[in-house]
């Protein structure tokens, strides 16, 4: 079924099995399942949510994905983004391809090609060609041609050009670039504050 109004206020539209939007600005939905293409929505909860090339401001789902979209805050079971924007994401399991997001709390995460803030895991974490600020984890840190400011984690397994400036972990696999000479002391003393930080936070909101 598709929303049938124009209007950017429209009220919560509720017990519907499946609600199309294109090219409309919604208030709030709940649904099974919701697709929002060309067009925006304030609140989405649902079952699955597909939103391409629109936006939305909080979304919560068992299953969200976003292909040229974004969002303000996305809560799920497993969330991918493509080429998108997330401001804040809590699933269990996140994938991000060509994406950006500031801050994710999940418990695995797989990024490719994408720029992060903060994640904070509680199993594995995987970089390929992405930036992250801070990566603080439970479980593996795996990165390939990618760069963070702060890695905190069980195991680090590295592939090629990999750069980290602090790195906390039990075990190290491949060859990391772990900058802490002269020139980077400012951002070594910035990051480890910030690691201090994220570990008291993550044991507050994890543990």
């Amino acid at each position: 079924m598709m929303a049938d109004t124009q209007e950017n206020s429209m009220p919560a539209t509720r017990d519907q099995s499946e609600i199309s939007v294109k090219g409309q600005a919604i208030n709030n939905i709940q649904a099974d399942q919701v697709t929002v293409q060309y067009g925006s929505a304030n609140d989405i909860q649902a079952q699955h949510v597909m939103i391409s090339q629109a936006g939305a401001n909080n979304v919560q789902a068992d299953t969200v994905e976003l292909r040229q979209a974004g969002t303000q805050s996305v809560r799920g079971n497993t969330v991918t983004v493509r080429q998108g924007g997330v401001v804040q994401v809590k699933a269990k399991t996140l994938s991000m391809v060509q994406g950006g997001l500031i801050l994710a709390e999940t418990e695995v995460a797989n990024l490719t090609a994408s720029t992060t803030g903060a994640i904070l895991a509680k199993g594995d974490v995987q970089l390929d060609q992405s930036n992250a600020r801070a990566v603080i984890t439970r479980g593996d840190v795996s990165m390939d041609q990618s760069g963070s400011g702060v890695v905190v984690a069980r195991t680090v397994k590295t592939g090629n050009n990999s750069g980290v400036i602090l790195l906390l972990a039990g075990r190290v696999d491949g060859q990391v670039n772990a900058v802490f000479g002269p020139k980077s002391s400012a951002a070594f003393g910035v990051a480890f504050a910030l690691v201090i930080a994220l570990v008291v936070w993550l044991r507050q909101r994890l543990f």
